[in-house]
Parts: structure tokens; sequence; C-alpha cells
């Protein structure tokens, strides 16, 4: 946070000015799929041998996932994912209203996934959605679906189960 306002201080992070509905929706949506891009790599990467028994090992503790496991969490991970999110902001202008709603549907969606519940039919997989069976399944078979909100990059790079 404290680089963030820092970025944003000195000009680096430049807050948009969209108010119509179609620009924030697709400015949200452009969040979603450029951030589950990054952090698919991200969680990929974390899954590296050596990243793993460090940093990531500790979330996987958790095969019978609950709401707090989500939160079970290296603080290098989430300094990560922040660090992913400056990128994205330095590179375009989005506006508080898309950033605040990008980062509403994150915790929604996290939460959603790590519930151990599953809250939408299994026709969405067909949809590319990153539902709760599907991050369950990574929970259980660690080399498969490594995406967060979408199904989309595990399908592009043969780590979809």
């Amino acid at each position: 946070m404290l680089l963030g306002a820092f970025l944003w201080k000195n000009g680096w992070i430049v807050l948009g000015h969209t108010e119509s509905f179609m620009g924030i929706a697709m400015e949200v949506v452009s969040l979603l799929l450029l951030m589950d891009l990054l952090m698919y790599f991200f969680h990929f990467t974390a899954h590296l041998p050596y990243l793993y028994k460090m940093l990531h090992g500790k979330h996987h503790e958790h095969v019978s996932t609950n709401f707090l496991s989500l939160f079970v969490l290296h603080p290098f991970e989430t300094i990560g994912f922040g660090l992913m999110m400056l990128a994205l902001l330095i590179g375009y202008d989005f506006s508080v209203v898309s950033i605040s709603i990008y980062l509403l549907l994150n915790l929604i969606w996290g939460t959603i996934g790590h519930l151990n519940r599953e809250f939408f039919p299994a026709s969405f997989d067909r949809f590319f959605v990153g539902t709760t069976r599907f991050h369950n399944q990574h929970h259980l078979d660690e080399s498969k679906n490594f995406g967060f909100y979408t199904s989309i990059w595990d399908r592009v790079f043969g780590t979809y189960k």
C-alpha cells in the first residue's frame, strides 16, 4: 500500500476518470483477465519445489478448504500479488470505481473459491469460470488448475483438470 501511495504521489500511477457504465465494466473485465493471467504465472511459479517449500506449501495444508484458507499466505505472496496490481496500475489509468469493484470481486471470488461448497452448477465449467470445484481440484492435485478467476490460462497452457 505504501509503495502504491508513493507511486501515485510521484505521478507513476494516475487514476482515470471513467464514468460510463460500459467503460467501468470494460476496465473491471480487463483487470480480472490481466490479473488472472499474472496470478496464473505467479501461482505456477510458487509451485516450483524450492519456492513451494518456503512460500506456498502452508496454503496447501488446507486440503479441505474453508473461508480462512484464502488468507493462509506467506507475506511474500501477498506482496507479489500487490506488485502485480501496481504494475497494471502503472500501465493504464484505471478509474477508482473500477479498481474498487475489482478489489471487491477479488475478495468475494477468493472467499467463494475456498469455501469447499460449490455455488455454481457444473455447467459453469464450460464458461471458463474458476469455480470452487475448479480450485478444490487444485488443492487435491497441485500440478493442475493454477488460475484464480478463470480456467482460461490453464486450458491454454495445458494445466487444466
